[in-house]
């Protein structure tokens, strides 16, 4: 492929840029890896695609409903439809189950992709680019020290074939042996041979041979050699990763491992037990959000509990299409034919159907929707799509069960605070101290005495998140970021998360075979820039997650504490107790940076970086009380949200209060029980009230009994109504809204922007003017003099005029 291509995407599309040169560098290396970065390639592209054509509501979609709406919008056209279903299709088969001829599917794919990428130059960036003839791709050249793997490799594999042929046969099984290498000597473990013969094990290949080990595994091969890293376990965390991608039948020891029970697991496991046990055909719906791991559960279930999963047939929306040119609409409608309503009362299929709330809803309003009324009927009748909690208790009477994973969150209420035992678990599954912990068997087998260990990043990170402290920050960011930005953060991309805080790939290419020869020659400079605070906050570029965090950064706070301290700190060139004082760092986190003279100007640069890692770590494991991070307004709306969802109305007094006082100050300061209101052109000389006094309607809270909520309303809805009218209006309140209010309540006046954000308390606001006093009685009052004069204009009934006089 003309590597010149990519060059195009390389100033605004740089997640594209690298998986494209990925693909073209791993082709005949890896071409398993070449097949799943494809499909990231596509999914990145699609949504790109979606945001360049003003639809960015097909981002909330799964790949191939997505891929569906462009190709019926004519986005592109018959050929590239094609070229992105086969790369969808193929990469979602090799990520569940082994295929033949990986190298001749990564051939094609790398066809695919030029083709793919070509025709979006030519639509969305360069009108005048003309497409090259694509070239099939040659192996890379070899550096010199790949030549020098390669005739290790060739000797090694030389000595195997001797040892086998020299070898009686035993029954001794070994699954782990270590390769010694010295010079050109290989010490292979007759053991290790015997195994081969045993097994009538076949030497597939053998690479990235040091200090290694070869691990036999179940099948006819021995598989590649470890790095003897333990970047080769977190790897397992990529989005890219074969473990990445979830399917209904599929669930690897990997998957197993790493399986947090949740309440929504537990709802599902009894609506499956109880419908199996029906005589009527049942149909469970298993709604949700894109990879909110409804298929990770799904096939939970059939991993441990095959007898009952086994009356179930089983649908996933999500990488299900039967051909190309079917939408996802064609094929629901085939595979739920059972429940079509000629059909459900006389069908007994058990049908599970695991399906986002988009599909759903695009589905039942389809062309095939009149096929399926009853099923229509069931999800208006228990609100599925609207926002709000329904209860989902089993019904056998009916054919229609469902979940909904929506009304579950990646985090808790408790106390007026959040918390998230799930996250909190799936980083104990990468971090704790278990043999039974693949991530920290390799840390402990690989990183203590590593030649590296006292400068390299990724162990120094490593130990970083599995400090409790760290951990519980991190839970407390990532929800802050969901909060605030409205952000969903599936499982995947949470762990994908985890590996790119841990492994800086700005800084260090792990892909490279002397990637750990660079880290032994890393400047300072990089290693401080490599640390988890500072790519947690400073990299949005990585995902939407980091570009999240990136507005949390601890750097935008500013206040006098720490305005002093950083004073202090630049004024200091003994920087190294300010991280013992204040800082519960891992040993050794920063060890290899208290040699620097920081009185020589030339570390300013280092210095400079060291005084961000320090605001960025306080965040996060800080002690003592040297300058406050606190974010009242955050912490202020989650107390509320907390009380509002349990429906306690004496501790909502402050809430109500707050958002009457953002009302009425919307349209700028105004005297008590009076709003400003915009009448003709806009006044410069006068600002224009009435009377309206308006008050808190406390009905139709929601109700909830638990100390913990694990269900619960994501945005507040609050009643106002006045004292002329018993009718309430309501307004529906979320983070950012309520930030906005809380600054007009300090003096804030709203620009156009704020406005045009937010339309639909503008829409409230103009409700609530309109039953106040305006067709009645008006206030005029100066503005920008020394004594505001004020005017009236009423109505007099009993000489049914209008009268302006001055108060």
């Amino acid at each position: 492929m003309e590597r010149d291509i990519f060059k195009y995407f390389d100033k605004d599309y740089k997640e594209l840029y690298s998986l494209g040169e990925d693909i073209n560098r791993l082709v005949f290396t890896a071409p398993h890896s070449v097949i799943l970065k494809s499909r990231v390639f596509i999914e990145i592209l699609s949504k790109e695609i979606a945001k360049l054509e003003d639809m960015d509501e097909l981002n909330s979609l799964n790949l191939a409903e997505r891929l569906s709406r462009l190709k019926f919008e004519d986005i592109f056209n018959k050929e590239i439809n094609e070229y992105l279903f086969q790369i969808r299709i193929t990469a979602n088969k090799a990520a569940h189950e082994e295929i033949e001829e990986e190298l001749e599917i990564a051939l094609s794919i790398h066809r695919y992709i030029f083709k793919i990428t070509c025709w979006f130059i030519e639509t969305y960036i360069d009108f005048n680019f003309k497409a090259p003839i694509y070239k099939n791709p040659l192996p890379n050249k070899e550096k010199e020290e790949d030549k020098l793997e390669t005739n290790f490799l060739q000797k090694l594999m030389g000595k195997v074939d001797d040892l086998i042929k020299s070898t009686n046969h035993t029954k001794e099984v070994v699954t782990e042996v270590a390769i010694s290498r010295n010079d050109d000597t290989i010490d292979i473990s007759k053991e290790t041979i015997n195994e081969i013969i045993d097994k009538k094990l076949e030497v597939k290949s053998i690479n990235n041979i040091g200090d290694s080990k070869v691990k036999i595994v179940d099948g006819p091969m021995i598989e590649q050699v470890s790095k003897n890293c333990l970047i080769q376990e977190l790897s397992r965390l990529k989005e890219s990763s074969k473990e990445a991608v979830e399917g209904l039948n599929t669930f690897s020891g990997f998957k197993r491992y790493m399986h947090i029970e949740r309440d929504v697991q537990r709802e599902l496991e009894k609506l499956i037990k109880k419908s199996a046990e029906s005589g009527k055909g049942k149909l469970i719906l298993v709604c949700g959000s894109v990879g909110d791991g409804k298929s990770h559960i799904i096939s939970y279930f059939k991993n441990t509990m095959p007898e009952i999963m086994k009356n179930f047939d089983l649908h996933n929306d999500a990488t299900e299409s039967l051909e190309p040119d079917k939408t996802s609409m064609d094929t629901l409608n085939e595979v739920l034919d059972q429940f079509s309503d000629e059909k459900i009362e006389n069908t007994t299929q058990k049908f599970i159907l695991a399906i986002n709330l988009g599909t759903l809803n695009n589905f039942i309003d389809s062309k095939y929707g009149d096929r399926f009324t009853k099923l229509r009927e069931f999800v208006y009748d228990k609100k599925i799509l609207e926002p709000g909690i329904e209860e989902n208790e089993y019904n056998d009477d009916s054919n229609f069960q469902f979940v909904d994973f929506t009304d579950y969150h990646l985090y808790t209420l408790k106390d007026g605070k959040v918390k998230s035992d799930y996250i909190k678990e799936l980083l104990e599954k990468i971090t704790n101290k278990s043999e039974y912990n693949v991530f920290y068997k390799s840390y402990k087998a690989n990183c203590i005495d590593c030649k590296n260990c006292s400068c390299c990043p990724i162990k120094a990170n490593y130990e970083f998140i599995s400090e409790d402290e760290v951990q519980e920050e991190i839970i407390q960011l990532l929800v802050k970021a969901i909060v605030k930005n409205k952000i969903l953060i599936s499982t995947r991309a949470l762990l994908n998360f985890i590996y790119e805080a841990i492994i800086s790939r700005t800084y260090l290419d792990v892909n490279s075979p002397s990637f750990k020869n660079k880290i032994n020659s890393m400047n300072k400079l990089d290693y401080v820039r490599s640390l988890t605070p500072n790519i947690l906050f400073n990299h949005k570029e990585l995902s939407f997650i980091f570009e999240s965090l990136s507005g949390l950064d601890p750097l935008n706070v500013r206040n006098s504490k720490l305005d002093d301290f950083i004073i202090k700190f630049n004024n200091s060139t003994e920087v190294k107790g300010f991280f013992n004082e204040y800082l519960d760092l891992p040993k050794g986190y920063l060890d290899n940076l208290y040699d620097i003279d920081f009185s020589d100007t030339k570390y300013n640069n280092v210095k400079y970086e060291l005084l961000k890692t320090f605001i960025r770590s306080y965040e996060l494991c800080g002690k003592g009380d040297i300058f406050s991070l606190c974010d009242n307004i955050y912490d202020n709306y989650i107390e509320n949200l907390y009380y509002w969802n349990k429906g306690e109305k004496s501790k909502l007094k402050g809430l109500y209060t707050t958002i009457k006082d953002g009302i009425v100050k919307w349209n700028g300061a105004a005297d008590k029980n009076y709003i400003n209101i915009f009448i003709g052109k806009n006044q410069v000389k006068y600002k224009v009230s009435e009377e309206l006094e308006i008050k808190a309607d406390v009905s139709g809270l929601p109700s909830n009994n638990n100390v913990e909520l694990v269900k619960f309303l994501k945005n507040i809805k609050l009643r106002y109504k006045t004292e002329k009218s018993d009718k309430f209006y309501e307004i529906e309140i979320d983070y950012q809204l309520y930030e906005l209010l809380y600054k007009v309540v300090n003096g804030y006046r709203p620009n156009k922007n704020d406005k045009n954000h937010f339309i639909n308390f503008i829409e409230f606001i103009n409700k609530l003017e309109s039953i106040g006093s305006q067709d009645e009685k008006l206030v005029f009052t100066e503005k920008n003099r020394e004594d505001n004069k004020k005017y009236k204009l009423e109505y007099n009934d009993e000489f049914e005029e209008y009268r302006f006089v001055e108060m």
